[in-house]
């Protein structure tokens, strides 16, 4: 039996529009995966309980052939694991039978718990692994000995129930028929009378409850996992681990995945809400897009769409920021001459071709993202919310406006990273990557550049950021028409705006969202933006207001 019937309340509000047996994992419904399971350790006969969005469930039966018989049951009252149970004992003959959980992602050797329990003359088996934030039930020498918090351990050791268990036919007498109850009070009753249960303990073996968001993310980053780093032909048992990376500033995680001595990285999401398009579809369709072009940008391994996860190559722990911090700015100016050379590149020929409908945030870096993304942010997060100002937004509104509109005249297009700094570019033998492009668009081209040149983790002096500059645009020139001098006037304009962005961008995630690492860096933005405000020549109001910091 597959207990399927459950409401899912831990996955809602997803769990509102798609039952939790048929969320998918690596693409496979886990109810699907736990049929194909079944089937592959020899059961025949099936019987899947079903409540919640059950036409759903039942037409995902129905139109699919797992190489079983399967039977589904509606309960118009959610009866338990019990008493789901006890509703189809019609359906067991008078042998054992094994029950499973249909949110339970396992490669646990079903057919072996199975047997084993045929080895004995116990009327019940349960199967348990350790897993410390969910052990709870005490196991000893082989035998379930409580399932209760309170009980002393004396030698035994607790557990967590996987939720595969097999018993005898008999144990459903324990419960009564028609009413909501767990199949634990039948086994508690079990106990009470002196009757004993057997428990086999697995070991390294993948097991997830992905009743819950943790378990479900967990479960889809292993499957993926699994994917791209595949056992070897005559690999020795070679467990995967898990190493949770240090993020940026994104809500999103990051895990580095290994296998031996091989690993990927895993850019985590968050699972997907709707069918809209969101960030990890931009990142991978982005990064396909940048892979046919030839570009400097981390390699794409494998996406799973509805958990969000983007598994990517793994190109260590060195990024740009880091050899700047050691080797100091002068030092790396061959280095960055290089890098130049490949936004450039990447600037001209990823725009050939790239679809807009790909982006998640807007199509185009155009006026309304610098007088509200830019702008409107430095106003509100750095110098109301960080600051604790009081500046009014409609006295500088029209300066804005001006600001975006000089910014974007005549301003050379291409293909737009959005946050091109340091700690997105990754430093691999000799060879630098571009990371972190999911908010990719297009744009004016001076933009990633000035980005990549005013960034306060770096600090390039002001010489060598001229001389980067006249590099930029000999690369560019060779690649498309240009006007170098719309290309210097556009740069001058969007490094102010990048700077004013970067400053709403240090104070909102240090304030707001509670990460101090970026706050050390607001000092070198406050005094950049004081320099290229003085360059700008105009926009009284912002100038005064700057000056003022």
């Amino acid at each position: 039996m597959v207990l399927a019937a459950g409401l899912g309340t831990r996955l809602a509000p997803r769990t509102d529009i798609l039952p939790k047996p048929l969320f998918p994992i690596g693409g496979t419904p886990v109810l699907g995966k736990m049929l194909m399971n079944l089937h592959r350790a020899g059961f025949s006969d099936v019987v899947v309980n079903v409540h919640h969005l059950a036409p759903q469930v039942e037409t995902y039966v129905r139109e699919n052939d797992f190489g079983l018989r399967v039977r589904t049951v509606f309960e118009p009252l959610l009866l338990g694991t019990g008493g789901g149970m006890k509703n189809v004992e019609d359906f067991f003959d008078d042998g054992p039978f094994l029950a499973v959980n249909a949110d339970v992602v396992t490669d646990l050797d079903l057919r072996s718990a199975f047997d084993f329990h045929l080895s004995h003359s116990d009327p019940a088996t349960m199967v348990f692994v350790d897993c410390p934030r969910h052990n709870q039930v005490l196991v000893h020498n082989g035998h379930v000995i409580s399932f209760s918090k309170d009980t002393e351990e004396n030698g035994g050791r607790r557990l967590t129930f996987t939720g595969i268990q097999v018993m005898d036919p008999s144990v459903l007498s324990l419960l009564p028929k028609g009413e909501p109850i767990s199949i634990i009070e039948a086994y508690r009753q079990l106990l009470d009378r002196g009757e004993s249960i057997r428990a086999i303990v697995a070991s390294a073996s993948r097991w997830h409850d992905m009743g819950s968001f943790e378990g479900f993310d967990e479960a889809a980053l292993l499957e993926g996992a699994e994917r791209v780093l595949p056992r070897l032909s005559g690999e020795a048992e070679s467990p995967l681990s898990v190493e949770r990376l240090s993020g940026d500033g994104s809500d999103r995680r990051w895990y580095r995945v290994r296998r031996g001595s091989r690993s990927v990285v895993c850019a985590a999401h968050g699972m997907r809400e709707s069918g809209l398009q969101n960030e990890a579809d931009a990142f991978f369709a982005i990064g396909r897009h940048l892979a046919t072009k030839g570009a400097p940008a981390a390699p794409l391994l494998y996406y799973d769409s509805f958990s969000g996860h983007v598994f990517c190559e793994d190109l260590g722990d060195r990024h740009l920021a880091a050899l700047i911090s050691e080797n100091g700015p002068a030092a790396m100016e061959k280095s960055y001459r290089t890098i130049v050379s490949g936004l450039a590149r990447m600037a001209v020929s990823a725009a050939e071709g790239f679809d807009t409908s790909w982006t998640w945030q807007t199509p185009f870096y155009d006026e309304s993202v610098i007088v509200t993304r830019e702008c409107g942010y430095f106003l509100s997060a750095f110098v109301n919310g960080y600051l604790g100002r009081n500046a009014d937004p409609a006295d500088f509104s029209a300066e804005f406006s001006e600001l975006a509109a000089r910014a974007l005249e005549d301003a050379p297009r291409g293909f737009l990273h959005r946050d091109m700094q340091s700690r997105n570019i990754m430093a691999r033998g000799g060879s630098f990557f571009f990371i972190d492009y999911a908010a990719a668009r297009l744009g004016p081209l001076a933009y990633d550049l000035a980005s990549l040149l005013l960034d306060p983790y770096a600090g390039l002096p002001r010489d060598m950021e001229q001389r980067l500059v006249d590099h930029y645009l000999a690369e560019a020139y060779s690649l498309t028409d240009l006007d170098p001098d719309a290309f210097r006037r556009s740069y001058g304009l969007l490094a102010l705006c990048r700077n004013l962005q970067v400053l709403g961008a240090f104070s909102f995630l240090s304030r707001v969202k509670g990460k101090p690492g970026f706050e050390p860096f607001i000092p070198a933005a406050v005094r950049s933006l004081k320099e290229r405000i003085t360059a700008a020549e105009f926009a009284p109001r912002l100038s005064a207001l700057v000056s003022s910091l």
